[in-house]
């Protein structure tokens, strides 16, 4: 079959890179897969293959010739690129503007134009520890993208105050001796065909500088099918307490961002309030209905709340973590509080636990779809316990949710051996996959046993050591690992993803990438692990920057690596789209197979080369993905 690789066209009016037009500054076209550091110009995201050097990506990649850049897309998702701005004078470059058109297409035009960032650059100082020979190494690496609703452009600044001025060397960053800005430009292409038919859209995005502008023509085809707009993968980031105790205007900014990048929260600390008497329990759900009833229903993703337009519009979160606990290994408390383990059993403390599941099976049934919102009881305080007496509790609570909350999945999370799923496995109905015991048989014959596997934990394996986190995400490591675990989904026909942490050290993150460090800890409890007598994660656990921190910045900045998680799981709708077209998976496996190799488990550790590390090939494979799809469809 003719593959068909056609771009999103940009062509620079002034020549942005080449020639023409004064020649103190020049602009540029990269792809939304590779990172360029903003001082030396050396392009991470291409680690373990042939090297790029920047002037070359620069002046042509596979997205941009040197005159046009081009790209193609589905209704419903994002496409991405990122506009490279160079000063090449020893003067800063001051009063900048940067502006695009919304596209066009004869009397059609999108409602919602595109939305544009400045790319916000951390300096890692030292590489991620237990990864010697991953890390892409000490550097500037963009990461936060910064709306452009907190940048004042041009050279009148806003109320006569300059806080954030769009300047080169930027203004806040604070980066010495910095070369280059980046911008990152995302556009929803609408899901409803009435408002992209397909076809050729255009725009133009421009830059201007003290009175002189470069321009480039932008160039879209859209093809004639959509993604979903519901997030059917259900990919989430958990993370206790984040959510739920931000006051109700942040915790929506945070929903809505994570929706609109197709990727699903989970905080099991939303409790009702429970008062535990002698003569019953009784549950007030006053404020618990306040604050959740609007995302329960899919209201906080419309324009009643602000949602204009976006992925999974209209539509419910896709997971809810239920609020129930137990007595945990550190001692904390359970919800029900029934007591210690050699209690919690006992007649009265049994009835008590029951009776509560029972009042917010009642209460939530009305308000819930089980169907869209996956239902999920997590007990943090059986969390990742490897011993025989938490597999006994696991049983016991599973088992009691079984009868008493059909709808909900029973979830534990962690390295569980044979010994432990010989106790439990008919109590489950979901599990947590840490990544470096994921074995493809085992997982294989849980499923037919009904437990909904997730994969859970680092993508790739330099050494066992690796394993001491739950988080996928770390700023220096290739870009493409965050894109790469919902293609692994696919290949294993897992349930989905989870990925521990939606905002770990969040605010000091603007300046301090090492997001989580302690000393004196190898991973485990029992001592240190290989030799590590500390640990220094960069931009662990992180994928979203607070508020707050940098001047006029006063939402929520997503990152580059959650906007890769988020073209991961497009890319997932479309294997999904694909294999149901052609009724099976003849034509996707092999696209997969040319990206995706063994990850994960024994069979990993030691092993860089468990996926393709070349941007150019991923982006191909999604192309090609694509094309197949449209073709299908018209053949229809």
């Amino acid at each position: 079959m003719k593959k068909i690789i056609l771009f999103l066209t940009l062509t620079l009016c002034f020549s942005g890179w080449a020639s023409g037009g004064p020649s103190d500054w020049s602009i540029a076209v990269i792809p939304s897969s590779v990172r360029l550091d903003p001082v030396t110009h050396r392009v991470y995201d291409a680690p373990y293959g042939e090297s790029r050097k920047a002037d070359e990506l620069l002046s042509s990649n596979w997205i941009y010739n040197g005159n046009t850049v081009s790209l193609k897309a589905a209704r419903g998702e994002y496409i991405s690129f990122q506009l490279v701005l160079t000063n090449r004078s020893k003067e800063a470059l001051k009063g900048i503007h940067v502006s695009m058109q919304p596209f066009q297409s004869g009397g059609t035009s999108f409602a919602n134009a595109p939305e544009l960032f400045l790319e916000w650059s951390v300096q890692v100082k030292t590489p991620t520890t237990g990864y010697p020979q991953a890390t892409l190494g000490n550097g500037w690496y963009p990461d936060a993208l910064i709306p452009f609703s907190a940048i004042q452009q041009g050279t009148v600044p806003p109320k006569g105050i300059w806080t954030y001025p769009l300047q080169l060397p930027d203004f806040n960053n604070r980066i010495e001796n910095q070369r280059s800005q980046f911008f990152w430009v995302d556009q929803y292409i609408p899901f409803d065909r009435k408002q992209a038919p397909p076809g050729r859209y255009t725009s133009t995005i421009s830059v201007v500088i003290d009175g002189v502008t470069k321009s480039i023509p932008v160039q879209l085809d859209v093809w004639d099918f959509a993604i979903p707009n519901e997030n059917r993968l259900k990919a989430s980031l958990q993370h206790e307490e984040f959510v739920s105790t931000m006051t109700e205007k942040e915790e929506l900014e945070i929903y809505q961002l994570m929706k609109r990048n197709r990727v699903s929260v989970m905080d099991p600390t939303y409790k009702p309030v429970l008062t535990q008497k002698a003569g019953g329990n009784t549950i007030n759900w006053t404020a618990f209905d306040r604050r959740l009833k609007k995302y329960l229903t899919g209201a906080a993703f419309t324009k009643q709340y602000g949602y204009e337009y976006g992925p999974g519009y209209g539509t419910p979160i896709e997971t809810f973590l239920l609020p129930f606990d137990v007595y945990g290994k550190h001692e904390t408390l359970g919800w029900p509080d029934v007591g210690k383990p050699n209690v919690e059993r006992n007649p009265a403390n049994k009835a008590m636990y029951t009776d509560v599941i029972r009042q917010v099976r009642a209460h939530l049934k009305p308000l819930v779809n089980p169907k869209t919102t996956d239902l999920t009881v997590y007990l943090d305080g059986l969390d990742e316990s490897y011993f025989p007496e938490a597999w006994d509790r696991m049983k016991y609570y599973g088992n009691l949710f079984k009868k008493e909350y059909p709808e909900a999945q029973f979830r534990v999370d962690g390295s569980y051996n044979d010994t432990a799923m010989k106790v439990i496995d008919q109590s489950i109905s979901a599990w947590a996959v840490h990544t470096i015991d994921f074995d493809e048989q085992r997982m294989a014959d849980y499923t037919k046993k009904g437990v909904n596997q997730w994969l859970y934990g680092p993508m790739i394996y330099e050494s066992k050591v690796n394993s001491w986190v739950g988080s996928s995400t770390f700023t220096d490591l290739p870009l493409v690992n965050d894109r790469a675990i919902s293609w692994s989904v696919w290949k294993y026909k897992a349930h989905s993803w989870i990925s521990w942490g939606i905002g770990a050290g969040w605010k000091a993150a603007w300046y301090d990438t090492e997001t989580w460090k302690s000393a004196n800890d190898g991973g485990h409890d029992n001592g240190n692990a290989e030799g590590y007598d500390h640990k220094k994660m960069n931009g662990n656990a992180l994928l979203i920057y607070s508020p707050g921190i940098i001047p006029n910045v006063n939402v929520a900045a997503p990152s580059i690596r959650l906007k890769t998680m988020r073209n991961g799981v497009q890319e997932y709708e479309y294997m999904r789209l694909l294999a149901g077209l052609d009724k099976n998976e003849r034509r996707v496996t092999p696209l997969v197979n040319d990206v995706i190799g063994r990850p994960f488990g024994d069979q990993s550790v030691g092993k860089l080369d468990v996926w393709s590390y070349d941007p150019e090939l991923w982006d191909r494979k999604r192309l090609e993905l694509g094309e197949l799809i449209n073709q299908s469809s018209k053949n229809k």
